[in-house]
């Protein structure tokens, strides 16, 4: 079947926000608008690209990836203005860099003929699993081998949050809903004032913050999986670079081999039972809500433990770009 690719990397701010209505920040609208052609690095011939934002056809043969598109002969569309409707003549996949109920919302409202819109108990599910807590009852499963790892503790009021700060002071606070490193202060550089008011107005928008330990760490990478019919499918590794501060920076562009290699020879630690475990926790904990692709973001500390559940990503990630992962 034919898809229409889309790229919304303000998925968790949409999330996050819960409303059909929802306006992503402007720097995030910058990266949606710049990176709208994306997909077409994934894309196979005959796909199309829905753009989310007005941009002109000049400025669109300027963006990234836009030969890359018209190689593999991609339809590009626009979102149709409000009230207006687009009739697909074949069924069309929806496949978006991640759901929420805003996107499904201007989907079913401006389109006939797309499949594969989560429904409204699709989406709570994608919701509430997003929400990073989920990572304790990950880690309650996955790093029972690995006593150095310590599970996030979910902080629900300002106080409880700056008990924990005045106890650890170098360590991370993380909004429930955020990604690429964005939602996230490190503390170990800031003064109390300064971590209060982040924590105030992060719990005060989504309700509370995770609080987690910062490790030094030798390496950042992930497991890239797919969901599907309550079962979880491995799709390869991801190895990628972050600053001090946890905010993503870039992907080794290496073989899957070489990946492997670079995680193995990081830490004696890392083996197939693990992996197993992890495809065990996914099943047990999300695959029975959600189909699609998932990455699971990990480290090794500086002692050589794998920390197997940093994060937890109900979408894609920049790290399936060369990862043979069909949908549909």
């Amino acid at each position: 079947m034919r898809r229409l690719l889309i790229f919304n990397p303000d998925t968790e701010y949409a999330l996050a926000s819960d409303s059909i209505n929802y306006t992503p920040p402007a720097s995030v609208v910058r990266l949606r608008r710049n990176m709208a052609l994306y997909p077409a690095t994934y894309a196979s011939p005959g796909d199309a690209i829905l753009l989310c934002d007005i941009i002109p056809d000049d400025e669109l043969k300027r963006l990234p990836y836009h030969d890359i598109a018209a190689e593999k002969n991609l339809e590009i569309i626009r979102m149709p203005a409000l009230h207006s409707i687009v009739t697909f003549k074949e069924p069309v996949f929806a496949d978006p860099w991640g759901w929420n109920r805003c996107l499904a919302y201007r989907l079913r409202q401006r389109f006939s003929g797309i499949k594969g819109i989560p429904d409204e108990r699709g989406l709570e599910a994608i919701r509430n699993l997003s929400h990073r807590r989920t990572t304790i009852e990950f880690l309650s499963i996955t790093a029972t081998d690995f006593p150095e790892i310590e599970t996030p503790k979910e902080c629900t009021g300002v106080e409880q949050a700056m008990s924990v700060f005045e106890k650890r002071r170098d360590m991370y606070f993380k909004a429930p809903w955020s990604c690429s490193g964005r939602g996230i202060i490190r503390t170990s550089d800031l003064d109390r004032s300064q971590v209060e008011q982040w924590v105030r107005g992060t719990i005060a928008a989504q309700g509370s913050v995770m609080a987690e330990k910062a490790y030094a760490r030798r390496l950042d990478f992930a497991t890239e999986w797919l969901c599907r019919d309550g079962k979880a499918m491995f799709a390869g590794y991801s190895v990628f670079e972050t600053s001090r501060r946890g905010k993503y920076h870039n992907n080794m562009r290496e073989t899957q081999s070489e990946l492997e290699n670079m995680i193995r020879q990081s830490t004696e630690a890392w083996c197939d039972s693990l992996l197993e475990k992890i495809q065990a926790a996914i099943e047990q904990l999300i695959a029975h809500s959600y189909s699609g692709p998932l990455g699971i973001d990990m480290l090794v500390t500086e002692s050589g433990t794998v920390n197997p559940c940093v994060e937890i990503n109900l979408r894609r990630t920049m790290g399936m770009e060369q990862l043979p992962i069909y949908y549909n």
